[in-house]
């Protein structure tokens, strides 16, 4: 008996070594709370991937914008990594995926990224008290459930939108008046040719390797034709056998047809040579973005702001919004890793990017629009007051963030096909890429 008696109680007091230890009620899980402590001893280091930093301009804010972070966060120090764009989203699921060491992430607010949305923290309890800083597209396009008020996983560093330049000393040289932007479609045509008869390229586009050029266009005029029901691109409520897209189609045709669009739009890519053509001061007009590249400040400071003229878009005689100004809401963002050790830190790391002087340095560098309401905006620029308006009162979707990502490549090859190289007729175009569209919605 006696032996059993002592063999019960060295079970119980292993097992009682073994139970945790309670104070107050409270759990006490000594080993881990060491452990936990020795983790955050001395400053905590944020890993920052980034497919920007090696650029020139952006890199060079980035690095002064972290300088400034750390100077006011001394207990933070950011290791801040370019990485190649071509690669980004296939690097970033191995990485996620093997749970690697990266606490945040630059992201494009499109497919790509929310294909990953798992992996990212929702923000909402970081930025109670600057949520509304950010403008509500701006949180809708970051939004996994598409809230301005919940579920926000990425914040914004540009608000992305598309729209017509025009080079306001070609413009005089063809007999127009610069200070009247030619928005009905019958003005627009009737500046094209002045501008053909002037010998200067009516309109600069560049459509090698992908139909950037034509696609942009498609975007502007749709915003015009369609309004707030290019949101139905997600779910098959709007189609590309829709009027809307037919004479938008006609109306991109029609220019071709006449010889506006530069010979060689079709040998030469958008990016970069396209958008240099247009900073040469060669065409008339030139459908560009409102923020990162190709740009408001991207013009003017190559042609002089006083030479450069805006307007969303083209508006053809059918069109029911004449005002309507695309934009993306978010272009570009930065998301937290949700198993990063330290989401506090980098969500604060994350704001800071985001607004005030921070946002303001990488805005006076790059020409980007964050949409942040504490930044201050130069009053005295004309041109990008005039963008800025359009993109806050007089917003429309953007219809390739509708439409499924697994579509775009191939809606690409068939631009091509139909309006440069005129393989396909018109009808088998509209009904090829409304094929395209319906075989890869959910």
């Amino acid at each position: 008996m006696k032996k059993h008696k002592w063999f019960l109680l060295a079970v119980v007091f292993i097992c009682c070594m073994a139970l945790p230890v309670f104070a107050g009620g409270k759990q006490e899980t000594v080993p881990d709370a060491v452990e936990k402590e020795e983790v955050k001893e001395g400053p905590v280091t944020l890993t920052v991937w980034d497919f920007k930093y090696a650029e020139e301009v952006t890199g060079a804010a980035f690095k002064k914008m972290d300088e400034m972070f750390m100077a006011e966060n001394p207990g933070i120090k950011i290791d801040h990594i370019a990485q190649p764009e071509t690669t980004y989203y296939e690097m970033l699921m191995a990485t996620f995926t093997a749970e690697t060491d990266v606490d945040v992430v630059l992201l494009h607010t499109d497919n790509r990224a929310w294909n990953m949305v798992d992996f990212y923290a929702v923000l909402d309890s970081y930025i109670q008290g600057s949520k509304d800083t950010y403008a509500p597209s701006a949180r809708i396009a970051c939004s996994a459930s598409k809230n301005a008020d919940s579920d926000i996983r990425m914040l914004p560093l540009t608000a992305q939108g598309l729209g017509m330049y025009y080079n306001k000393i070609n413009f005089e040289k063809a007999g127009l008046d610069p200070e009247k932007a030619p928005v009905a479609w019958s003005d627009f045509l009737a500046a094209c040719e002045a501008l053909k008869n002037a010998g200067i390229p009516p309109i600069i586009l560049g459509n090698q390797g992908k139909a950037f050029g034509i696609d942009f266009m498609y975007r502007v005029i749709l915003a015009t034709l369609y309004g707030q029901r290019i949101d139905g691109f997600a779910d098959g409520s709007s189609n590309l056998t829709d009027q809307e897209f037919l004479t938008a189609t006609r109306m991109i045709k029609t220019l071709y047809d006449k010889g506006y669009i530069n010979v060689e739009n079709g040998s030469i890519p958008y990016f970069m040579d396209a958008i240099n053509e247009f900073k040469a001061g060669n065409g008339g007009f030139f459908c560009g973005l409102t923020s990162d590249i190709a740009h408001w400040k991207d013009f003017g400071d190559a042609l002089g702001y006083e030479n450069v003229g805006y307007f969303p878009s083209p508006v053809h005689p059918d069109a029911k919004f004449s005002d309507r100004q695309v934009n993306q809401g978010a272009g570009i963002a930065f998301a937290v890793v949700n198993y990063s050790d330290n989401v506090e830190e980098a969500a604060k790391y994350i704001s800071f990017f985001t607004s005030g002087k921070a946002g303001k340095i990488f805005m006076d560098a790059s020409g980007a629009i964050v949409p942040n309401n504490t930044i201050p905006v130069d009053e005295s620029n004309k041109m990008l007051i005039n963008i800025l308006d359009k993109m806050n009162n007089n917003a429309a979707p953007d219809y390739l963030t509708r439409v499924p990502g697994g579509m775009v490549n191939d809606f690409y090859n068939y631009l091509s096909l139909y309006f440069i190289a005129e393989e396909i007729s018109e009808g088998d175009f509209i009904q090829a890429v409304q094929k395209l569209y319906e075989n890869t919605l959910d």
